[in-house]
């Protein structure tokens, strides 16, 4: 019992010698009184943060309990004060002899010469300014300060602090080695900050009134919490204007939230005041300017998270445009660099919110990315170590750019919504090439460079090649040198002839749905965009909000011709296809024809396709023609198509198909196109049709959409190319199908199953028999569910 009365004893005298200890120190290094410090281990009063934070009436409001705290104002003084009452500390009178010491952070030699102009200009001027920066930096420090020094004639006022970056400390910490004797310290977050002319006067007055004397009291906040009212906030962020016995205290602290205002309120119960202000009384004038003084409170709940663009080194020009355009409403894009050398883009739009973030470490940016919330990364490829494995990023997607020459090869990402980005990496693109014949290295070549040189955003593009038994040499030889860096390559050699029906519908089957292949033959030739026409089509139609599974695949080409109409071929004349996108161009458009000259094709619908037609083709060859037995299904059904009559053409069924499904695929406009096909004809027949030539053979385009129109505001044409609607192109396919199949049509379902549309209708078998057989043979059918 007297033993543990004695360790008792000795806990309470340890503490109170440690307060008693903690109080003189401060008391000997300052000059003014401060009896109503709190030691550092006390436990935070959080009722009292969290009525500070709370906007409630103020019959509702929780008052202090602690009389042992400060004496800090309500809500109903704070709200007395308003900017023109504010400004009459002007007119009270304080010690004429006070001094202020300001700390900056070095972010770049620019940035930094901006901000020692305004700082040297205060009607209160600074006694000192300590500039911390890395030993790499010390020489361009050194040639600031002389500059300054001999524009303001001022000596030693500007004195630089070489430090090295410690995760567990200010930034500011390195001051310790200095004997700080000013009555106040100014904290500026970083080089961007601009203080109002006036700005730190009129915080230093506000200091020395009864109100705001024992509160942290500023113009900067990001959560627009500002209003024409003084009131208390969470934190104020940006500069920081601090007794001196408030950032010694400080120093001796280790930094739990790594805020000024959040740890000072921790360790000595200070809380932030935020007051309106105007232009020379704001503490960052750079924010008024480019009007980001306030921040829409929807961003800090913004259910799409933040967009972060990362650089390891000095950013493109394509990619600080991208930035600075980078932004919709109520919006904050983050920069985090690794080099205090990377100055920010000069954006050309006002309404830009960046926020920098300097980080040293990949721990340093996992707290950044958790901290804004971060959905979507962008950045450039680079050899850098901090993001050599981003697998262990469950909620952010990260985009890789390669090196861009063309803003317009990215500039469409802004159109696009954040949950539309974050499936970026999401959908798989395959490319399949099937070659034919021998002698054609010449037109192999040609497509191969084609796929070769495009753009491909820094995908992963697997590619497979289908050569057929016929392939010659030089063909082999090419296609087995081709270098493909960016994905798998797979050869496949045929070693007999198959119909080019089979070549093409067996040559690829989605492994899942979010597989897409781009097929093409060695007639074709691509565009260097047609990956990201690809690419932004997907994105904006397949992953948005608002999608049509209606829609089976993305043509490349634009055809100028119509294969379809049962009299022959036509020269395709769209309507009018122009919409009210900004650009006014030509829009793009959806149309009831499968494209064979370069087109990417969906991987439900291809398997609804390989069902429907396995099923037909097993029908047809089961009943030999001649035999006089019926078929299960209409061999003629698709009349109102030329498609119909080739028999031996995988059109012919995927037509049929899209037809009673009232399926539809995207075109580019009539004036754009990413593919074109070139026609194998003789000398003399190139000079007999060489109009018809230049029908197939169309320029490609090399320019992207600066923007998409919603889906429901693409132009819809029949398979004739003739407007119409969606519900009509459904409902045309009920019909059709009702007389094809005994189902019922599943077009409300979507469940991209055939099986509705090769059901057999019942038949009666007649069989002849002689009068002495005993028993009716059996006769067996095929029949496809």
């Amino acid at each position: 019992m007297l033993i543990r009365m004695k360790s008792t004893i000795l806990g309470v005298l340890g503490s109170f010698v440690t307060v008693i200890l903690m109080y003189h120190i401060l008391k000997l290094s300052t000059h003014q009184v401060y009896t109503r410090y709190l030691d550092s281990t006390e436990i935070t009063n959080y009722t009292l943060l969290e009525s500070l934070f709370s906007v409630q009436s103020y019959h509702n409001r929780i008052e202090p309990e602690s009389q042992s705290i400060h004496s800090t104002p309500t809500f109903k003084e704070l709200e007395e004060y308003d900017l023109d009452k504010l400004k009459s500390t002007f007119m009270i009178p304080i010690p004429s002899n006070i001094s202020t010491t300001f700390i900056i952070q070095y972010n770049s030699y620019s940035l930094a010469t901006l901000q020692l102009d305004f700082l040297l200009r205060q009607t209160m001027p600074p006694t000192v300014i300590y500039i911390v920066c890395s030993k790499k930096e010390s020489h361009a420090i050194n040639n600031l300060i002389q500059e300054k020094e001999t524009e303001f004639h001022i000596n030693n006022v500007i004195q630089p602090i070489v430090t090295t970056k410690n995760d567990k400390s200010f930034w500011f910490s390195g001051v310790q080695q200095y004997d700080i004797q000013t009555d106040f310290v100014v904290l500026l977050d970083n080089n961007q900050i601009l203080p109002g002319k006036k700005y730190i006067e009129f915080i230093i007055r506000l200091l020395h009134t009864k109100t705001f004397e024992d509160a942290i009291v500023g113009t900067e906040n990001n959560n627009c919490q500002q209003t024409n009212k003084a009131h208390y906030v969470k934190l104020i962020q940006d500069v920081w204007v601090l007794r001196r016995e408030w950032f010694l205290a400080l120093l001796l602290t280790s930094s739990s939230s790594n805020d000024v205002s959040l740890d000072l309120y921790q360790s000595l119960q200070i809380p932030s005041i935020l007051i309106p202000s105007d232009d020379i009384l704001t503490g960052n004038a750079f924010r008024k300017v480019n009007k980001t003084d306030c921040i829409n409170s929807s961003f800090a709940s913004n259910e799409d998270g933040s967009v972060v663009f990362y650089l390891e080194n000095q950013s493109s020009p394509v990619l600080e445009e991208l930035m600075c355009q980078f932004v919709a409403p109520y919006q904050i894009v983050h920069l985090i660099t690794n080099s205090v050398q990377t100055n920010l883009p000069a954006c050309a739009s006002q309404k830009v919110l960046l926020k920098h973030h300097f980080i040293s470490s990949r721990k340093e940016f996992d707290v950044i990315i958790n901290q804004v919330k971060a959905q979507v990364v962008i950045y450039q490829e680079s050899n850098g170590k901090i993001l050599h494995d981003i697998s262990a990023y469950d909620t952010t997607t990260f985009i890789k750019l390669p090196a861009l020459e063309h803003y317009s090869d990215v500039g469409w990402l802004t159109t696009l919504p954040i949950e539309t980005l974050k499936h970026w990496n999401t959908p798989s693109v395959k490319l399949i090439i099937t070659t034919s014949g021998s002698k054609k290295s010449p037109q192999v070549k040609r497509i191969f460079n084609s796929i070769k040189n495009a753009n491909y955003l820094g995908d992963q593009v697997d590619i497979s090649i289908l050569m057929d038994e016929k392939s010659d040499g030089l063909t082999k030889k090419f296609v087995d040198n081709l270098q493909w860096n960016i994905g798998d390559k797979q050869i496949r050699h045929r070693i007999s002839g198959v119909h080019p029906m089979q070549i093409f519908a067996e040559a690829w089957y989605p492994s899942s749905d979010h597989e897409y292949a781009v097929m093409l033959d060695d007639r074709v030739e691509l565009s260097k965009s047609f990956y990201i026409w690809i690419k932004y089509n997907l994105l904006k139609y397949r992953y948005s909000r608002t999608t049509n599974k209606q829609m089976f695949g993305i043509s490349l080409y634009s055809p100028r011709i119509i294969d379809t109409d049962p009299s022959g071929r036509l020269l395709f004349l769209p309507p009018n296809t122009t919409t009210t996108i900004t650009t006014g161009d030509q829009s793009p458009y959806l149309m009831q024809v499968p494209c064979s000259s370069g087109a990417l094709y969906f991987p439900q619908h291809w398997r609804e396709f390989h069902d429907y037609i396995t099923a037909r083709i097993t029908d047809q060859a089961t009943v030999k023609r001649g035999s006089g037995n019926k078929h299960l299904f209409k061999d003629s059904l698709l009349t109102v198509s030329k498609t119909n009559r080739w028999i031996n053409s995988w059109r012919k069924y995927f037509d049929e198909m899209v037809y009673m499904r009232g399926y539809v695929m995207l075109y580019p406009s009539i004036h754009t196109s990413y593919s074109t096909l070139y026609i194998n004809l003789n000398k003399k027949q190139k000079v007999l049709y060489s109009s018809v030539e230049k029908l197939y053979n169309v320029p490609l385009s090399q320019s992207l959409p600066t923007s998409l129109p919603d889906l429901t505001d693409l132009p819809v044409l029949d398979l004739h190319g003739k407007p119409t609607d969606t519900d009509t192109l459904i409902n045309r396919g009920i019909k059709l199908q009702r007389k094809f199949s005994a189902c019922n049509p599943k077009n409300n379902t979507n469940t991209f199953d055939a099986s509705d549309m090769i059901c057999p209708f019942n038949q009666l078998i007649q069989i002849p028999i002689e009068e002495s057989i005993e028993s009716v043979p059996i006769k067996s059918v095929n029949l496809y569910i």
